[in-house]
C-alpha cells in the first residue's frame, strides 16, 4: 500500500470514528451546598428553647434495623436549617424501625415571628414498617396566603414524633428542623430550563436546601442525600 493510500485510509477511520463517538460535555461541577448567610439558627438570639433542632430523641419502644442509625432529620449540618423555594416544602426523615405493621406519627408545624413561637399545628400522618428515607408535606389547606399557619416569607419550625407509646408520651422518639420559606419565582423558571442534575447544583450553591433534598432523596435516594449532606461539611462516621 503507498504512502498516499495509507493516509486516506487513516482520515477515512478517523473520520468514522468521530461520526460514531459519543459528544463530549461540559465536566460536571461539583456539588456543593452554600448555606444563606441572612439564615443561620446558631447566630440568632432568642430562639425557641423548646424543640431541639435538628436533633431528636432516642426511642425505648421501638427496635432499629441497624442500631447504629437512629431517627434522623435531614437537615444542614450545624445549622439544623435551610431555605425553600417553594411555600409548601417536605420534610425529610430518616426512619430507622423495622416493625410487623405501619407506624403512627404527628407532624408537628409552627411559624416563628421574630422567634415568637406561635401554637404548633399538629397533622397525623402514617409511617413505613421498614426503615428507608419518607418525605412529609403538610395538606395544601394550611399553606397559602389565607392560611393561619403562614405568611410568606417566614420560618417554620417543624417536629416529626414516632408515636409507640400513646400512654408515656415522653417515651416516643422524635427529630426537628427549621425552613424559611422564601418563594423565588425567577428562581424557579430559571432552573426550571436546566437538568435535574444542574438544578441540584443551582438550589445547593444558592443555598435552598429543601429544594436540593427534594430533588437528590427524589431520584438518588440515601445516596443522593449522603451527597449533599456531605457537600454541607458533613462527614460520615468512621
Amino acid at each position: 500500500m503507498s504512502v498516499h493510500s495509507l493516509q486516506r485510509t487513516l482520515l477515512n477511520l478517523t473520520a468514522w470514528l468521530l461520526l460514531i463517538a459519543p459528544p463530549l460535555t461540559a465536566q460536571t461541577a461539583p456539588l456543593q451546598y452554600i448555606p444563606d448567610p441572612t439564615f443561620s439558627v446558631l447566630s440568632r438570639k432568642g430562639a425557641p428553647k423548646d424543640i431541639i433542632y435538628g436533633g431528636g430523641k432516642r426511642s425505648i419502644c421501638l427496635t432499629r434495623a441497624d442500631p447504629a442509625r437512629g431517627l434522623t432529620a435531614i437537615v444542614p449540618p450545624g445549622d439544623f436549617g435551610g431555605l425553600s423555594a417553594t411555600t409548601n416544602p417536605k420534610f425529610w426523615v430518616y426512619m430507622p424501625y423495622a416493625t410487623d405493621t405501619p407506624l403512627s406519627g404527628v407532624l408537628s408545624v409552627r411559624t416563628i415571628d421574630d422567634f415568637r413561637s406561635a401554637p404548633f399545628i399538629r397533622v397525623p400522618v402514617t409511617l413505613p414498617a421498614q426503615p428507608g428515607l419518607v418525605a412529609l408535606k403538610l395538606p395544601t389547606s394550611l399553606i397559602g396566603a389565607t392560611s393561619p399557619l403562614l405568611n410568606h416569607p417566614g420560618v417554620l419550625a417543624w417536629t416529626l414524633t414516632v408515636v409507640c407509646d400513646e400512654e408515656n408520651l415522653s417515651r416516643n422518639p422524635f427529630v426537628s428542623g427549621l425552613v424559611m420559606v422564601t418563594p423565588q419565582p425567577a428562581l424557579l423558571q430559571r432552573v426550571a430550563r436546566l437538568s435535574r442534575s444542574e438544578q441540584v447544583l443551582e438550589f445547593a450553591r444558592s443555598g435552598y436546601w429543601y429544594d436540593a433534598l427534594d430533588l437528590v432523596a427524589g431520584t438518588d435516594g440515601e445516596i443522593g442525600v449522603q451527597r449533599l449532606m456531605e457537600s454541607a461539611g458533613w462527614k460520615p462516621a468512621r
